[in-house]
């Protein structure tokens, strides 16, 4: 076994830390295209349209919309750098952890698309980029011990994000 394959085996080695920095770029890329067709899309006007969904109220109109989005994208793209560029022992758990999310996102549009019998904006790159690449990166890295702090923490994490930023763009709004 040569010195590099027994750094890559060990996790320790260059070429490992140049393909989690292409994950993470890969992550960083494919929310960034499902939150543009989200926008594109008028998923807040989606939701508006039905209001027995839950959540109809949180979204706001576009222009909040926007804003929760670049937050989001942005809090991702902030992660992956910080990730990425410390070399943290924490990236890879954290990168399956923010996969299962992306998962569970795509799957929350493609349900939601078949209750409502009408695409979800952002239930196409749920089914073309999202779902793939999550699925793909959980295969790829090596597993996350489960433990249920760790999927609390996911949850948290995730709901958080995407409720706080939609309540920080609403304060914003109004502040205007």
């Amino acid at each position: 076994m040569t010195e590099e394959s027994s750094a890559r085996t060990a996790g320790t080695g260059v070429s490992d830390r140049a393909r989690l920095g292409l994950f993470w770029c890969l992550v960083a890329m494919a929310l960034a295209v499902h939150n543009a067709e989200e926008l594109a899309r008028d998923l807040p006007g989606w939701q508006a349209d039905r209001p027995w969904l839950p959540g109809a109220a949180l979204y706001g109109d576009q222009g909040q919309f926007a804003v929760a989005l670049a937050i989001v994208t942005g809090a991702a793209l902030v992660l992956a750098v910080v990730a990425v560029t410390t070399r943290a022992t924490w990236s890879a758990p954290v990168l399956v952890c923010v996969s299962y999310a992306l998962l569970v996102n795509a799957a929350g549009h493609v349900l939601l698309s078949i209750v409502c019998w009408s695409l979800m904006p952002g239930v196409l790159t749920s089914v073309v980029v999202l779902a793939p690449v999550a699925v793909f990166l959980t295969r790829a890295l090596p597993p996350v011990r489960w433990t249920i702090s760790a999927a609390l923490v996911t949850l948290v994490a995730a709901l958080g994000l995407v409720v706080g930023s939609l309540a920080i763009a609403a304060l914003m709004r109004a502040a205007v």
